[in-house]
């Protein structure tokens, strides 16, 4: 069972770009030091502005159990000292923290192919499902997979379900390349509508109606703030990042 993790900061506007220099001290070190954890920092540039999700992934629960905590981490990476500072002066711009761990649902998604680069930009929907109503949202999850190449569809994501936060939630993550590539995708009522007709319509209503919380975000990738050895082949980010990126690792 694969698990993701998400630790998704707050942070305060009047220090938005001393954390992002801090944070971005850490990632350069990390990199520098070809540090094994790796992270993707994601930016909320449309929803709840000034948020920051740092994501990263584990095989299973025992990877997760020998992971020390973030504070040590950067000790570690930066030495007690400078470590022990950059940790006093990252709390000072923080609001809040928020830490999730989701179980990967593929049964619920349409993933990118394998060989696929990752993506810079992703359209994440936040959907808690009614008490009792998981089944019928699964369901609008799982057609929704089905109906895309149906129709030639071009979108393509991945469902997570929260194991640790709020219950009854689930994450669906859309990578695109592009903002645009939403110009191409139908509505999720208007895909299974084409897919599958009157059923798909029934589909749509039923799942919609156990649905008791939905909220759309829209993220971007900061490479220069995350530490991962993908992050040269990324499709979106602009060629000189990218390019730096790639040299990096």
């Amino acid at each position: 069972m694969s698990l993701t993790t998400v630790l998704s900061v707050a942070v305060r506007p009047d220090r938005a770009s001393a954390y992002e220099a801090y944070v971005h001290e850490l990632a350069a070190k990390a990199v520098a030091t070809k540090e094994p954890f790796e992270w993707a920092a994601h930016q909320v540039f449309a929803g709840t502005i000034g948020t920051m999700h740092f994501v990263s992934e584990a095989p299973n629960w025992a990877a997760i159990a020998e992971r020390e905590p973030i504070e040590l981490m950067v000790r570690r990476i930066l030495g007690d000292s400078q470590g022990a500072q950059l940790i006093e002066r990252v709390a000072e711009c923080v609001v809040s923290e928020r830490f999730a761990i989701g179980r990967d649902r593929p049964d619920l998604s349409r993933p990118l192919p394998p060989d696929s680069p990752h993506r810079a930009s992703a359209i994440v929907t936040l959907i808690q499902a009614r008490p009792g109503g998981e089944d019928a949202c699964e369901e609008l999850f799982r057609k929704t997979a089905h109906a895309a190449p149906m129709v030639d569809d071009p979108r393509y994501f991945s469902t997570y379900q929260t194991f640790v936060g709020q219950s009854r939630t689930y994450w669906i993550v859309t990578p695109l390349a592009d903002v645009a590539d939403l110009d191409r995708m139908l509505s999720p009522q208007e895909l299974l509508q084409n897919a599958f007709g009157a059923e798909g319509a029934l589909i749509y209503r039923t799942g919609f109606d156990a649905i008791e919380r939905l909220e759309r975000q829209m993220t971007v990738l900061r490479p220069e703030l995350s530490n991962a050895t993908w992050l040269g082949k990324v499709v979106g980010l602009r060629a000189q990042t990218a390019a730096t990126m790639g040299a990096a690792h």
